[in-house]
């Protein structure tokens, strides 16, 4: 990601993680971002144990005070709601999406899980989310491939692109072609 010069802070809210598997996460971001520590400009908090409302109140302050802020990650946003079914206050939770994006002039990243044995979001929040994102990006993990693989869902406004895969070599993560897993040979493999 490449941020304005003046507003070059990014924020990282993690709402799922244990502090163990949140400091695992941070060690993540420094081996795909080809580093030995986090960079100055990125500031990460750890929210698991706070409400829904607590962790909205915590991006907010953070944006009115950090106005350099450009670039505000959260993982994840089925905790920003007590119901993610509920239609109600998930349009809530989305009027605050579009709010806070257009307010402080910020890229929201999110992420949504899908749910097991599917590719579409969760509930009347991901219906919502799928409906007014700007984009939908895929991530997935192909354990025949081992590879990270990033794919166009739905994008608004630009083009589609090729997926962008990217492998471990050494703890070390490259881009490389992307490979379309043949289940067939994998299925004997694992016989």
């Amino acid at each position: 990601l490449n941020t304005p010069i003046d507003r070059n802070k990014i924020a990282y809210f993690d709402t799922e993680s244990s502090q163990f598997d949140f400091y695992k996460q941070i060690g993540k971001i420094k081996t795909f971002a080809l580093r030995d520590n986090l960079p100055s400009n990125i500031y990460a908090f750890s929210t698991r144990e706070d409400s829904p409302k607590t962790i909205r109140k915590m991006v907010e302050q953070f944006l009115i005070d950090n106005q350099d802020c450009s670039i505000v990650v959260i993982d994840g946003f089925l905790d920003l709601c007590l119901n993610y079914n509920d239609e109600k206050e998930t349009r809530l939770l989305t009027n605050w999406f579009k709010r806070i994006t257009k307010q402080y002039n910020i890229l929201l990243i999110g992420v949504l899980h899908l749910g097991k044995g599917s590719n579409e979001t969760l509930g009347h929040l991901g219906s919502n989310t799928d409906r007014w994102a700007q984009s939908t990006l895929l991530v997935e993990k192909i354990k025949e491939t081992r590879q990270f693989v990033l794919k166009p869902k739905f994008l608004r406004s630009s083009d589609d692109f090729e997926p962008i895969a990217l492998m471990s070599f050494d703890g070390k993560f490259q881009q490389v072609p992307f490979e379309q897993p043949n289940i067939e040979n994998f299925k004997k493999s694992k016989k």
